[in-house]
């Protein structure tokens, strides 16, 4: 699906304006969080463009969508609005695939016109909305639209060369190709993301990897479902013990996804 992205020369750092980097900060790394706390307000500017975008997009009508937002500034402006107005689509009107066949365009478009760190947040996006409980629940058709994501996303975050970022783009891309049963696939990815981590001192951003690396044997590697476990409980242990309560109680989920509690 993102094959046909051009990326191209000039300074893949550029970034629109510093209100789009505090919009990416409110954006929990797990959507589930932002479902689940019931955030109504708008942070789009003004809220009546989402509802105008999610009409259009909703009655099959992207391309009006699409001249409706690049008609709404100059192109600093128009990332900026892309990227609140596709955080709006999901967090008030809750639909989590309106949401990514806006963000996917706007991920082009950012691309386009050189802002590859917002392109990688809407990227970002479209994995963590459609993967509210991480693996589990996700629809077999969803599968490839979530990889084609997070396997932009990854590409993106090598050439900006941020590791703290790029962890969290494997962990995307190996929780997504977990789900779908990609099990060496994930491991793959959520090894290179916890190896990262720990390359940089971030315990808990490599048990993140860690726990999903064990859940991926559990569940997909017979031969390898007691290393697995083992895996899952260590990695959990260390979140609990520097998380937030939040992630606690996630990670307590997940360990029951897989009757280890």
């Amino acid at each position: 699906m993102f094959s046909g992205f051009a990326i191209r020369s000039g300074n893949p750092d550029r970034t629109p304006p510093v209100c789009i980097i505090l919009t990416a900060t409110v954006i929990c790394l797990f959507a589930g969080q932002l479902s689940a706390e019931g955030i109504t307000a708008y942070s789009c500017l003004d809220s009546s463009w989402v509802d105008t975008v999610y009409s259009l997009v909703r009655n099959d009508q992207m391309d009006s969508a699409v001249r409706f937002i690049k008609g709404l500034g100059d192109e600093n402006s128009v990332v900026r609005i892309w990227l609140d107005i596709q955080r709006d689509i999901f967090s008030v009107k809750r639909d989590a695939h309106a949401s990514a066949a806006i963000g996917r365009i706007g991920a082009e478009y950012a691309v386009e016109k050189g802002y590859i760190r917002t392109a990688a947040v809407m990227l970002h996006n479209i994995c963590s909305f459609m993967m509210p409980e991480f693996d589990e629940g996700i629809d077999a058709e969803d599968h490839q639209a979530i990889i084609d994501a997070a396997r932009r996303q990854v590409e993106l975050r090598r050439r900006i060369r941020y590791k703290s970022k790029l962890v969290w783009a494997l962990w995307d891309l190996g929780i997504a190709r977990l789900s779908a049963g990609h099990a060496d696939e994930a491991i793959k990815a959520l090894s290179e993301g916890e190896k990262l981590s720990l390359d940089q001192d971030e315990a808990k951003a490599a048990a993140w990897c860690r726990i999903f690396i064990g859940k991926t044997k559990v569940k997909y590697m017979p031969d390898r479902e007691f290393e697995g476990e083992r895996d899952m409980l260590e990695a959990a242990r260390i979140i609990r013990k520097t998380g937030k309560s939040w992630e606690k109680e996630a990670v307590g989920n997940i360990l029951k996804s897989v009757y280890l509690e």
